[in-house]
């Protein structure tokens, strides 16, 4: 194998790599609610549906910004009023600030 084909099997990759980054990251976040919610709970069996409730929230969290931010990229990069970079640098902040 030369040094071409490695260059192109890593620009092949490249795409999964970055996506399953991505999924590592939302698993995190989610992993991350459920430890905290498992802290702070109750005890015994209500423990166990604190903690799906809160990996179910946290998913359904991840789901409603998504929305949100397509819904207020989309019109504005499709006009082209802003970048898709300025587009997603104003939804970030404002995501964050809850809006």
């Amino acid at each position: 194998m030369n040094i071409k084909d490695i260059h192109n099997l890593e620009q092949a990759t490249k795409k999964g790599r970055t996506e399953l980054f991505r999924l590592g990251l939302g698993l995190i976040f989610m992993v991350g609610v459920m430890l905290y919610a498992a802290m702070k709970g109750a005890t015994g069996e209500s423990a166990l549906i604190l903690v799906i409730a809160a990996a179910i929230g946290a998913y359904m969290a991840m789901n409603i910004g998504a929305n949100d931010v397509a819904n207020n990229v989309g019109p504005a990069v499709g006009s082209k009023a802003l970048t898709l970079f300025g587009a997603l640098a104003i939804a970030a902040i404002f995501e964050a600030a809850g809006a």
